[in-house]
């Protein structure tokens, strides 16, 4: 704004005109006002307002963050899916399918990608995926490997009736059970023989069961050797299954016979030290251990304790 003087000589007003000092004033401050406003524009827009690029980076952030997050989660499904498979697997195959498990040729570290995963980088993408691709291969070959398994079971579900898989008494206690096969002190001659079954020990009367369905080949009755026996084939593998120093006796030859149906009782017939059961199992001609054919009634416990008393008893009753 311009500044005026009233000049009394002229009587009228003059305008001031300012000098070199004034002018340069003047001009410090608008420049150092235009400095503050600057200032002051750049924090207020760099605070609250974003740029394009900056937005663009914020996306970025949160697409990424979301990926490793979906990435993590299927790389967990998967693992516990491999898992539940390999306890499948382990379950399926064994003493029935007299197999042994499937058996992977790769090998992939879970722990070293779960790291990378840590890893907030974009080649974490493609290292997880890579993963990925790789335990769907394997998830695909174990299930492709238990879908045959439980075809092979399901195709011969009808077959596992023969199998003697069952105790031939009810319920036996532990301390019923004596020596099995291998060779023993007889109990007369008190020297060692081969013995080719396993002994029960049981009260007179007790009833025998069959251990698995069948038809039965032999009965026979004597006061020597093995007493009197039963003889059962089964269907299956050429099985056939023996009991013998029985006393009373249900079946007949040519009788067909179930699981679990009382077929006599536990006698002291033949050359016997004591009342108990002789159970033999048989296939193909050739004598099987009957402690490893208890597993459909035994836990791993029970049958570890089988194995210990059977083969630490050192003499037969038979």
């Amino acid at each position: 704004m311009n500044k005026y003087q009233f000049n009394e000589e002229k009587l009228e007003f003059t305008k001031v005109r300012p000098n070199i000092k004034t002018v340069l004033k003047r001009i410090f401050w608008v420049f150092l006002g235009s400095i503050a406003l600057a200032l002051l524009y750049y924090l207020v827009f760099g605070m609250f307002v974003l740029s394009p690029a900056e937005r663009n980076l914020v996306r970025e952030t949160e697409l990424m963050q979301n990926e490793y997050e979906r990435l993590s989660r299927e790389m967990d499904n998967l693992n516990k899916v491999i898992e539940e498979l390999a306890v499948r697997d382990r379950n399926i195959y064994g003493t029935v399918l007299h197999s042994t498990p499937l058996e992977l040729n790769q090998e992939v570290d879970i722990s070293h990608y779960r790291a990378l995963v840590e890893d907030p980088s974009f080649a974490l993408a493609y290292h997880a995926d890579s993963v990925i691709a790789g335990l769907e291969q394997r998830a695909a070959l174990v299930t492709r490997a238990l879908y045959m398994a439980g075809n092979s079971i399901y195709e011969q579900i009808d077959s596992l009736v023969y199998l003697p898989a069952a105790f031939p008494l009810r319920q036996p206690p532990m301390e019923a059970m004596g020596a099995t096969i291998g060779r023993r002190i007889h109990p007369f001659y008190k020297i060692p023989m081969e013995h080719t079954g396993m002994d029960f020990l049981a009260g007179l009367g007790t009833d025998v069961l069959a251990t698995a369905d069948g038809r039965v080949v032999n009965v026979s009755r004597s006061a020597r050797g093995r007493g009197n026996v039963v003889e059962i084939e089964h269907p299956y593998r050429g099985y056939k299954t023996v009991y013998a120093h029985l006393s009373d006796i249900f079946v007949r030859k040519g009788q067909y016979v179930e699981r679990g149906m009382v077929i006599a009782r536990v006698g002291s017939s033949g050359m016997s030290f004591m009342p108990h059961l002789h159970y033999e199992i048989q296939q193909e001609g050739q004598v099987r251990d009957p402690v490893h054919y208890y597993f459909m009634e035994v836990m791993p416990g029970e049958y570890r304790q089988i194995m210990l008393t059977a083969y630490n008893t050192g003499q037969s009753l038979d």
